[in-house]
């Protein structure tokens, strides 16, 4: 009884003296006690090792949505296109200076943008330097408030070389172009992409393709440096041999073109042909590829949020996901509503539907990939910035950072009892991504 009076006492004298709460930063403990490899959480067998999906009708229909730029048109839907237009004139937010951006700044975009002359063109492309795509045609930054790092909303995704798109429109200053690709849209730089014909169309189209194994693998053509292959990504193979394989890797000329070239990956790097089938101790695998790696929102740094970490992982499946996380989850209106249900109730849920390493959980903003239960938690995978918390005088940025594994608990250590911001509190549903490579269905 006295303590419940002491701490009556302190929130009346917090409320007369107007004081607000101190935001504390910190590791969230999770990553501390839970072990960072997802081998770890491997059951004794792998319950899927014997999966006879069908793969080349998923190779089929993922190549379809990966060349789909190329047999396109601009998007009709203006507004759809530049949805970013209303707010560039009424909130222009925060720069990279963690200053206000001013009206005439981010008009002054918006007047680049040539919005009236859209679409000004229809071109096939195909990237030729992975690099951002954008949500305007600036690298400069935005943000919601000043101390909103890394959270830039101007910056979209990041688009892996060889990608081919269709080139819609161009700025005012012919520097930047907006494109279409098969999972994302928005604005590049132009020297980022080489126009191609059909001749290199069918070439790419009719070659076998091949997995790189990990991130940051370079590629090269007669002693020059061209790009990274990494993990998540689809290369053409024009030849296999023993300890390597030729592959086509596209580059610009002097005339905006791509040109495709030769380059060799070793066999070292690559996890096979495209698609590999699928089984939870592969995937465990590609998880610790990116375990470790720095968050990277819309692939800032050329690092993955969560939804690249998923995207990434499924596409060596054979199984072309959208670029967000609310897309993510509701492929092919597959998402079970968990809403509803408390903590108990949406853990147990989870743990008794869910299928460990093929099952992900989405909540507003935010996904990850359920890799099984651990001492009666259900263990997640994903690339996270940090999980909010509070206590009554007190608020928490419990960090993740980056790819990492944790219960549905992270931050318990400095949340309220009647805080509701775990991630098991704002789990909105279950999703299961392996059901979908089952093609027979």
């Amino acid at each position: 009884m006295a303590r419940i009076y002491l701490v009556a006492l302190c929130v009346m004298a917090c409320l007369l003296t107007g004081c607000a709460k101190r935001q504390i930063t910190t590791i969230a403990k999770d990553v501390g006690i839970y072990p960072q490899d997802a081998r770890f959480y491997l059951m004794a067998k792998d319950e899927f090792a014997d999966s006879s999906f069908d793969t080349r009708l998923l190779k089929k229909a993922y190549l379809k949505a990966h060349f789909s730029p190329w047999f396109a048109k601009p998007n009709p839907d203006v507004k759809g296109v530049f949805w970013v237009r209303n707010s560039l004139q009424t909130k222009p937010g925060f720069g990279e200076n963690r200053l206000p951006n001013s009206k005439e700044f981010t008009q002054g975009i918006l007047d680049s943008m040539d919005i009236a002359r859209y679409p000004s063109a229809a071109q096939r492309a195909i990237i030729t330097e992975s690099t951002n795509v954008r949500v305007v045609p600036s690298e400069k930054m935005r943000f919601d408030t000043e101390d909103d790092f890394p959270f830039d909303q101007w910056q979209n995704s990041w688009i892996f070389a060889n990608t081919p798109v269709l080139v819609t429109h161009y700025d005012k200053t012919k520097r930047w172009a907006h494109i279409q690709s098969g999972f994302v849209s928005g604005w590049i730089l132009v020297s980022k992409f080489g126009l191609v014909g059909d001749k290199q169309i069918t070439q790419l189209k009719n070659a076998s393709y091949i997995l790189p194994k990990r991130d940051n693998i370079p590629l090269y053509h007669k002693g020059k440096f061209l790009t990274n292959a990494r993990l998540g990504q689809i290369l053409p193979m024009v030849k296999s041999l023993k300890d390597h394989s030729i592959v086509l890797v596209a580059v610009r000329d002097m005339q905006g073109r791509a040109q495709l070239v030769e380059s060799s990956i070793a066999t070292q790097d690559m996890l096979g042909s495209f698609p590999r089938t699928f089984s939870q101790v592969r995937t465990a695998e590609l998880i610790n590829v990116m375990l470790g790696d720095k968050y990277g929102w819309g692939g800032y740094l050329a690092s993955r949020d969560c939804s690249a970490f998923i995207r990434d992982i499924f596409a060596n499946y054979g199984l072309y996901l959208p670029r967000n996380s609310l897309a993510q989850a509701q492929v092919k209106k597959s998402m079970q509503d968990l809403s509803h249900l408390n903590r108990k109730q949406k853990e147990r849920y989870i743990i008794e539907h869910g299928v460990p390493f093929g099952s992900v959980l989405y909540l507003k903003g935010h996904i990850m990939l359920y890799i099984g239960e651990h001492q009666g938690r259900a263990m997640v995978a994903h690339s996270a910035w940090s999980v909010k918390t509070s206590t009554l005088f007190r608020k928490y940025k419990n960090m993740l950072g980056g790819v990492v594994v944790t219960s549905l608990y992270a931050g318990k250590e400095h949340n309220g009892l009647f805080s509701k911001t775990l991630l098991i509190d704002r789990i909105v549903g279950i999703t299961n991504l392996y059901s979908l490579l089952d093609t027979s269905r």
